[in-house]
């Protein structure tokens, strides 16, 4: 905005409009149509937006689009634990980055997640599923903290709060209880005679509150952006 204007500014100098007639005669006269005065204000304008254009060309742009990248990279590993919930695939622990579905940061699917989850309607496979690729993932979130290091103070603390549940979600791995044959029809029985039932309401509120803070990373991205 302000390089807009300096090059607005550099633009009118050099038409050379005529001085408004309200000032003819008066003492600045001599200063609006002085070469001196002219030739500082165009130099300190050109040199203003020469200034403004390599801080374009050789910082702002080349950072902006580092920074995306590493955003990127970052939104890849909280989706990979979303997805294994949301597509409930046994080997989703094993799917590279590139191919797991960047749908469920969307705010929408976020929100719909969590009132699930509130409502008690997650079922205990995907919350295995999703536990069990954070386990599997959890080395590579700590490894990406240098990511978001260098993108801002605000972006290094959010990630350290989503590695620390993403940690605490992961410590239910190899937890779960035995299940007998004539009880694996219960486990998602909202009764007394679930076996699983203290063990998948700690993966419940585990995996809310990995939701809640990927869906509060998304919306820093999104302000920053």
């Amino acid at each position: 905005m302000v390089a807009t204007a300096a090059f607005f500014l550099l633009c009118l100098i050099e038409i050379r409009l005529p001085l408004p007639a309200f000032l003819v005669g008066t003492v600045l006269e001599p200063f609006f149509t002085s070469t001196a005065t002219r030739n500082i204000s165009t130099g300190i304008l050109i040199g203003f937006v020469a200034a403004y254009t390599f801080y374009l060309l050789i910082d702002y742009f080349p950072r902006a689009a580092k920074e995306s990248k590493s955003i990127s990279v970052l939104n890849l590993l909280i989706a990979a634990v979303l997805d294994s919930y949301d597509r409930c695939r046994i080997f989703g622990h094993e799917t590279a980055l590139p191919h797991v579905r960047k749908q469920v940061l969307e705010d929408e699917w976020l929100e719909q997640a969590i009132v699930d989850i509130v409502n008690r309607n997650a079922k205990f496979l995907p919350l295995k599923l999703a536990m069990q690729t954070a386990h599997t993932r959890l080395e590579d979130f700590r490894n990406a903290l240098p990511l978001a290091v260098n993108l801002s103070p605000e972006h290094a603390l959010q990630w350290l709060v989503l590695i620390d549940k993403i940690r605490l979600f992961a410590e239910s791995y190899e937890e779960q209880p035995q299940v007998t044959e004539n009880k694996i029809h219960s486990i998602d029985a909202e009764t007394d005679e679930n076996p699983l039932s203290l063990y998948k309401d700690d993966l419940r509120f585990r995996f809310l509150e990995v939701v809640e803070e990927s869906q509060r990373w998304m919306r820093q991205n999104e302000s920053k952006a």
